[in-house]
């Protein structure tokens, strides 16, 4: 399969593994799976919706071919009756013994047997019907190949060949060949014509079907994942002693607590003043939770902050009940500390915004907080400047010196920027050596000197200063302005890049303002 088209199918991701590999490769012409096994699992798990609508295939055309058999009664008194009303009853009979059949199909092999057998018999009685050389028999020249690729599901080398099969079928017995051998090579090459659009029509079709399929499929296997990630945590709370603690409703005494409060807090809440007071952290968090309890006579998963014996800060999830007793009013809640969970919820944020290798935002990041800055300076009118870098002869340094010399020519670069971008500065990591950086506040003019003060700064900084002779940075940039009301960011990107694309043709090192801002375009090194 060609380079970009195995890409877009392994970037849909791998329906089996969740891992993205050849199992998912799509046939360049059929575009079903490579995979026999895979292909497979797609037709048994689409066998269901194949069945139901080849019954109403079958239904309709027999409905259909009812009607024309009442119009067949205008060859009365013809020879043509006798070869229309036969082949009408023919096709009548043959679409009620597949529907029929298709009720005890149960693999997807037995049904494009079913739907082939179809086809072909119904193409040899409909050539018979097509043989009046009538215009509604043209019609159905044309119509009956149409339906075979639109209409029947099935495989597509059967599909297609049936297809095929019945184009010649209806051509010969439409006989324009013997009637008008002169229009019959335009009819011939009408059909050759359609027979090509329905294939390529059919191969994208299987295309965005299995594709679809592959991104449902790892939908639910994430899906998946992620509920048993819930359930495995909820089963390991459940398990694992929850911290408890009764309160006086009216002191806010600490009546009881089990050992993992203790543990919890690292200190014997009911010692010293024993009221929780001195664990809150927000100011009126204990007014705040009584009023839950005065109204409902309960809480539910509170999320709050307390501080432990040590200064520490957890967070923590806080369920309670109220509870009379003869002693008065008590309040008994049960604690779960989240703190971890929370620090995974952020760690994971940040890896989904971040390119790992150089700590920058990621593209994905980038193009939402540029959007973002975009959206405020429409409201201020400050000018916007965007920045697309390129590390010159990168590929030379993964080559020459290896990819480890690469990454550090990555995060040397990455490194450089943090230390001379202003703080609202917005940079990241669009992918391979290739960098943007929105500029707020910028015109043309500051905008292409900013880029040629931090051109400087990188030309000629050695990769790995512990390899005095090794490879040294170099960059061009491409510089454009993000117009006002511009609110689609790809469009000034593209700027951007033709501008970068410039300044390398140039002979890299370069710096080339967009060609449609009218000030001096190119700064060499």
């Amino acid at each position: 399969m060609a380079g970009e088209e195995q890409r877009e199918v392994d970037e849909t991701g791998a329906a089996k593994t969740g891992m993205i590999g050849h199992a998912d490769a799509l046939r360049r012409v059929s575009g079903e799976f490579a995979d026999t096994a895979l292909e497979t699992d797609f037709a048994q798990e689409r066998l269901p919706e194949t069945l139901r609508y080849a019954r109403l295939l079958m239904l309709g055309s027999m409905v259909l071919n009812t009607l024309f058999l009442a119009s067949d009664w205008r060859f009365h008194g013809t020879a043509h009756f006798w070869v229309a009303v036969p082949a009408r009853l023919v096709t009548i009979l043959l679409a009620l013994a597949c529907f029929l059949a298709l009720r005890r199909v149960s693999t997807p092999r037995g049904a494009t047997l079913v739907m082939v057998a179809w086809m072909v018999a119904n193409a040899l009685a409909v050539m018979l019907l097509v043989t009046s050389h009538s215009r509604i028999a043209l019609f159905v020249v044309i119509m009956l190949p149409l339906i075979y690729y639109l209409v029947v599901p099935g495989r597509f080398w059967a599909v297609a060949a049936c297809g095929i099969a019945c184009s010649l079928l209806m051509y010969l017995g439409y006989g324009e060949y013997r009637a008008s051998p002169t229009t019959a090579g335009g009819l011939a090459l009408a059909l050759l014509m359609l027979n090509s659009a329905l294939i390529i029509v059919i191969s994208r079709s299987n295309r965005l079907e299995r594709l679809q399929w592959i991104a449902m499929r790892s939908e639910r296997r994430i899906a998946a994942e992620l509920d048993l990630s819930r359930e495995t945590l909820a089963r390991m709370f459940a398990a694992s002693p929850i911290p408890m603690v009764i309160t006086d409703r009216e002191t806010g005494k600490v009546v009881d607590a089990n050992d993992s409060y203790r543990e919890l807090l690292g200190t014997d809440p009911m010692a010293g003043p024993g009221t929780l007071e001195p664990f809150y952290v927000t100011p009126g968090d204990r007014q705040r939770l009584l009023a839950m309890i005065d109204r409902d006579d309960k809480f539910g998963d509170t999320e709050m902050q307390i501080r432990t014996a040590d200064g520490s800060l957890r967070t923590v999830i806080v369920k309670a009940n109220a509870v009379s007793t003869p002693h008065g009013r008590r309040i008994m809640a049960g604690i779960i500390d989240i703190s971890d969970r929370k620090a995974v919820e952020l760690s994971l944020e940040w890896l989904a915004s971040t390119d790992t290798l150089t700590g920058l935002p990621n593209r994905h990041s980038f193009l939402a907080t540029a959007r973002a800055a975009i959206a405020a300076a429409e409201q201020t009118g400050v000018p916007l400047a965007l920045l697309m870098v390129d590390l010159d002869h990168f590929k030379r340094i993964n080559d020459g010196w290896g990819h480890q010399m690469g990454d550090c020519a990555l995060r040397a670069f990455a490194t450089l920027c943090l230390e001379h971008l202003r703080d609202d500065d917005i940079i990241g990591r669009l992918g391979g050596e290739e960098f943007g950086i929105l500029l707020p506040g910028c015109d043309a003019e500051a905008a292409l000197a900013a880029a040629g003060r931090l051109r400087q700064a990188i030309a000629g900084i050695i990769v790995d200063p512990l390899i005095s002779d090794g490879p040294r940075l170099s960059a061009s940039i491409g510089v454009t302005i993000v117009a006002q009301g511009e609110s689609d960011l790809e469009k000034a990107i593209g700027r951007a890049d033709k501008a970068l694309y410039e300044a390398k043709r140039m002979g890299r090192n370069y710096v080339v303002l967009d060609p449609l801002l009218e000030i001096p375009s190119a700064r060499p090194h």
